[in-house]
């Protein structure tokens, strides 16, 4: 398919870029804007740099954090950009219960866009990126409930695997805050200190030794700064609310206690700038921070000098170079500012293997780490050989020679030492078998020259100026399609080169493509047909999980075996490997086939990853449907609407057939519809009336749509792909049944009720009002501006809508005003931005309380209120079921014209007291304004029975007195 899909697309429009070399082959290529990221091009004098940077030294540096965002790009960027050491973001898990600031995605899709946005971020700052299997299922304030909802076991034998994988020398990760904040920073923590010591000893976990693993010790371990101490009033040191915001409501001051002595730290000041890049670690730190835009990130940078305001935000996880808003969960204490904006960061060493070492000052994570190259021969033991000692020494040499003709301006002579540096890698690696070396050592030594005969490969590339590319003529593909493939190498080089061959996988009977030379500033050429497999799979995720759907088991993904442990992705089949003879060297490129497209002619051309689909794919919506229980023999059948799209994948014309497979008793209307698709790329809708059977018992019903067609006679189609796509990230479909559930709900619901919805972000908040009977109108900002707002009985605005929507805040004054003349204003929950302005009819601010616990009793505090009992009575039932939290960000000081309408005390320990400002009435006027902290925008998606009877009742207000004075 040529042109991507968009009928399955959810896409918004921001704005962002980069021009960077991925670190691995996961890797993500955004759009471009006008403020281009320096860092690493494909080829060239800082390409050719920066390759060069790695030939002398060894040594890999990884980061534990807990959750996207929570990583630090400063570091990433000083170490692999500056110091050409490898690093590595090993985040506990993909973010999965996060909030969403830009689009609808939630649980595992919003895991999909967090990963995402972590490759984007990675293409700046060089980091590879992995994961353990822990689902982020939500916000605690209980360390050990984190650990026993993802299992010690596991998730500790995650972290022991990948740092025996990757044989890290020095690793961090968060600190033990104590008391409040997001507490999965704390359970990271402590489970991955445990791994720091299980990973060297041969008995834990002995199952991955038999894998093939070896125990491996990294040399240092370190935590990011503990919080500073509370103050007399509470204030300070519990950890922060989420993305950055205020405190939580602090629980009482602890007695006085004699003070601890201070923490000794390793000030890191990433405010160092680079000649070569032209930035500072710190910026190019924060324009890789900035990719987090589903978590509010700001993507505008700092001004060099400033610390606050429009001027750049302080990011203190960066190095203080942050976007405003940048700061983030877990972010590292930042020190005095440095010069251009920037900070000295602390890290507190809690163990290391080297001796002394925690009593040293340090200005380095890597000080007293050998990272020169002649140090791999210390894993030979003290008297090491000395063909070991020689060899590695010539290497090490070539590569002084390197960078010393680079730095005289000499890149052209750059190519000689590089290419003697790797003969003899590859001479001294064919050696290793006849030095009389024990096993491990054996192992290490090569582990480590492996590595760097891939550096050098790299570094023979770039100082011949040589770039790849493989492009397909279609990006989305079904199984059996021809492609035609163009395929290419570039010499900006000073010299002639030769492609000696052109190897394509993951296709099947590609035409060969001829060896050939390529002259300086010369382009080789190929063009091979190809077809893709017979037997191709969809292209999906490679872990999925079950968790969402029932939240009472263990919070940990489940990986496919056959991708390599916590990558991000399932890595695509379909590659290109140019054999290249530069030089006396020969050497190999490996490239993923790509698809190039065109979206918005403002943002430029983007890339994906050739993506398989179904031939006919499927997708239902909506994907939940309510109906409210029969309510008695004579109810009247209750009847939904469900619409089914199709589209035709393959080439040519197709006929199809649509129906659904429903559950035992209901019945659709027409039993089937034919569909009869002209070309390719085309998508065709049916529309079905599902009517449900009398008196449908209380609970959930799936039906699934089901395809047919003559041009597939032994197949049926019943899977779609959803899109997660942004201007930002590389598209990424996820693989859906075309299912949708249908629950029969204890709710009553008031009839023709028009509600005018404002949109927010991520709402999916409207098809719930629909399934309630109400009629919605989407609120523009013509209408905000000057419309007949009293058309509608009830006006709810979306999630953050204050946030996201400049009209909203522009035109707020006619919201109070429809609320004055007997209007009912339903506002969901937003964040910091709501307190810019008094956009209540009282003074308010929002705070960041809020109650994790998403069983904790709820407090009605005015019991007659028509919200608590028309249409529905509100009782202890509807407050059951609820899944990840009761809500967020709920009220704090306001006027006391504002009732409270229920209170919630949390079961942790660390958030005590009493919450109120989940759910706020104030009467204005002849109308209402309501305040919703309560998280009915994720209850209602998951099918919560409480959350449509207390959704029914808010949009029933205005009708109430009609409908109490109708029941008496």
């Amino acid at each position: 398919m040529k042109r991507l899909l968009t009928t399955f697309s959810a896409i918004t429009a921001a704005g962002i870029a980069v021009t960077a070399t991925a670190p691995s082959r996961f890797h993500a290529l955004a759009q471009n804007r006008m403020s281009y990221s320096i860092v690493a091009p494909n080829s060239g004098h800082v390409a050719l740099g920066l390759a060069i940077r790695k030939l002398g030294v060894y040594g890999t540096f990884m980061q534990a954090p807990a959750h996207p965002d929570d990583e630090n790009n400063t570091l990433f960027a000083m170490f692999t950009h500056g110091m050409g050491l490898r690093s590595i973001d090993l985040q506990n898990n993909r973010g999965d219960g996060g909030q969403n600031e830009i689009g609808p995605e939630l649980f595992r899709d919003m895991a999909v866009l967090r990963t995402a946005e972590l490759l984007s971020a990675h293409r700046i700052d060089g980091a590879e990126q992995y994961f353990t299997r822990a689902i982020d299922y939500g916000y605690s304030f209980d360390p050990q409930e984190v650990i026993q909802k993802w299992g010690r076991e596991d998730i500790v034998g995650d972290y022991v695997r990948l740092i025996r994988t990757f044989r890290p020398d020095v690793v961090l990760t968060m600190n033990i805050q104590g008391r409040g904040g997001d507490r999965a920073h704390e359970a990271t923590t402590i489970l991955f200190r445990e791994a720091y010591y299980a990973a060297g000893d041969p008995s834990k976990y002995p199952a991955q030794l038999r894998e093939g693993l070896r125990p491996w010790q990294p040399k240092k371990l370190y935590f990011t700064a503990p919080p500073p101490p509370p103050d007399a009033a509470g204030r300070g040191g519990p950890g922060r609310g989420p993305n950055g915001g205020a405190p939580q409501t602090p629980p009482p001051a602890p007695q006085a206690t004699p003070a601890n002595p201070p923490v000794k730290l390793t000030q890191v000041n990433t405010n160092v700038y680079d000649e070569l890049l032209g930035r500072t670690y710190a910026e190019i730190g924060a324009d890789a921070r900035s990719y987090h835009k589903c978590q509010g990130v700001g993507g505008m940078p700092a001004l060099p000098g400033f610390n606050n305001g429009r001027g750049g935000g302080a990011g203190p996880n960066n190095g203080g170079a942050g976007a405003p808003g940048g700061a983030g969960r877990g972010a590292a204490a930042a020190g005095p500012p440095g010069p251009g904006g920037g900070a000295a960061a602390g890290y507190q060493l809690i163990d290391s293997t080297i001796s002394q070492q925690k009593d040293k000052t340090e200005t380095s994570l890597f000080d007293g780490v050998d990272t020169r190259l002649e140090a791999i021969s210390q894993y030979a033991g003290s008297n090491p050989p000395a063909a070991l000692v020689s060899g590695i020494a010539a290497i090490a040499n070539d590569a002084r020679t390197a960078r010393n003709n680079f730095d005289s301006g000499n890149d052209a002579a750059t190519a000689q030492p590089i290419e003697s540096g790797l003969a003899s890698i590859r001479a001294l690696r064919s050696q290793l078998a006849g030095m009389g070396l024990g096993d491990s050592a054996r192992y290490e030594i090569d582990f480590r020259l492996r590595i760097k005969e891939r550096d050098y490969q790299d570094a023979v590339l770039a100082a011949h100026g040589l770039s790849f590319d493989a492009v397909a003529d279609d990006g989305l593909v079904v199984a059996g399609q021809p492609l035609k493939l163009s395929i290419l190498a570039v010499n900006r080089g000073p010299s002639d080169v030769s492609v000696t061959g052109v190897s394509i996988s993951g296709l099947d009977s590609p035409s060969n493509c001829a060896p050939g030379s390529v002259n300086k500033d010369a382009i080789y050429t190929c063009t091979s047909d190809a077809h893709v497999p017979k037997n191709a799979r969809p292209t999906t995720l490679y872990f999925d999980d079950n968790y969402w759907k029932h939240p009472e088991k263990q919070a940990i993904q489940i990986f496919d075996p056959d991708v390599e442990f916590g990558a991000p992705f399932t890595p695509t089949p379909f590659r290109a490997t140019f054999h290249v003879k530069a030089g006396n060297a020969e050497v190999t490129r490996d490239v993923p086939i790509e698809f190039r497209y065109l979206k918005d002619i403002y943002l430029g051309d983007k890339r994906m990853e050739l993506n398989v689909v179904p031939p006919l794919s499927v997708r239902i919506t909506p994907a939940l449907g309510v109906i409210p229980a029969s309510g008695g023999s004579t109810s009247m059948p209750v009847k939904r609407q469900i619409y089914v799209s199709v589209a035709n994948g393959a080439k040519g014309a197709a006929n199809a057939s649509v129906s659904l497979d429903l559950p035992s008793g209901w019945k659709a209307t027409p039993p089937s519809v034919p569909l009869s698709f002209a070309r390719e790329d085309e998508t065709l809708s049916a529309k079905f009336e599902i009517t449900a059977p009398p008196l449908s018992k209380v609970g959930q019903y799936v039906l699934r749509a089901v395809v047919t067609s003559p041009a597939f006679p032994d197949e049926k189609f019943s899977d779609g792909y959803q899109v997660i796509e942004y201007p930002h990230i590389q598209r990424r479909q996820v693989i859906k049944p075309a299912e949708a559930t249908l629950k029969v709900v204890d709710v009553k619901v008031t009839p023709n009720i028009n509600v005018g919805y404002i949109v927010g972000v991520g709402d999916q908040v409207p098809s719930a009002l629909e399934q309630l009977g109400a009629k919605v109108t989407y609120i523009d900002g013509d209408e905000l501006a000057w419309g007949d707002l009293s058309k509608h009985d009830v006006i709810v605005t979306g999630v953050r809508a204050y946030e996201q929507r400049s009209d909203l805040r522009t035109y707020n004054r006619r919201l109070l005003d429809y609320a004055s003349r007997g209007g009912t204003v339903i506002v969901q929950y937003n964040k910091m931005e709501f307190n810019e302005a008094e956009y209540g009819p009282y003074p308010a601010k929002v705070s960041n309380n809020r109650v994790a616990d998403e069983l904790a009793p709820v407090k009605i505090l005015a019991p007659a209120d028509p919200v608590f009992n028309l249409p529905n009575r509100i009782s202890p039932a509807t407050w059951a079921g609820w899944v990840q939290e009761r809500g967020l960000y709920f009220l704090g000081d306001k006027d006391p014209k504002y009732l409270d309408l229920v209170s919630m005390t949390d079961s942790f320990k660390d958030n005590p007291g009493e919450k109120l400002g989940a759910m706020v009435e104030a009467k204005y006027g002849r109308g209402r304004w309501i305040y919703l902290g309560l998280g009915l925008w994720r209850q209602l998606p998951a099918g919560t029975d409480g959350a449509y009877q207390l959704l029914a009742n808010l949009i029933s207000l205005p009708k109430a007195r009609t409908t109490e004075s109708a029941s008496r």
